[in-house]
């Protein structure tokens, strides 16, 4: 499927969206950053077709978000990574494989990242491989 047909593809698709779930993990470049874990906060979207679950209340048809949530928690708490990309890729692989979607947006918040702004902000959108 061209990047055009994925595009159309995911406007046509439901959403299910966890914002700023907080999570801890080692990342990052500096020695003093590989030491400790850090704070994290990841917004994730989901793109799917609920239509059969809302038809039959079967959350089978979905993607369960509670399990979803604690999953990436464990998920991030075991990664030993140096780039935010790696992270968000890796996740998006995980998340891809693992529960029935058809594409992942992560936004991923290093709020220690920069010191004199928010954080350092990463956003990347993956879709399954057809």
């Amino acid at each position: 499927m061209n990047d055009d047909k994925k595009i159309l593809r995911l406007n046509c698709l439901d959403q299910i969206c966890i914002p700023n779930l907080r999570c801890s993990g080692i990342i990052g470049c500096k020695p003093e950053e590989r030491l400790v874990p850090q704070v994290l906060f990841l917004t994730l979207t989901v793109f799917l077709d609920t239509r059969p679950a809302a038809e039959t209340e079967d959350l089978n048809l979905t993607v369960n978000y509670a399990h979803l949530s604690k999953d990436v928690i464990a998920f991030v708490s075991k990664t030993q990574y140096q780039l935010l990309e790696t992270l968000a890729n890796k996740l998006a692989t995980h998340c891809l494989t693992e529960y029935p979607i058809e594409a992942i947006k992560i936004t991923l918040c290093k709020p220690a990242g920069i010191a004199s702004a928010d954080g350092a902000v990463l956003e990347i959108i993956r879709c399954k491989e057809n």
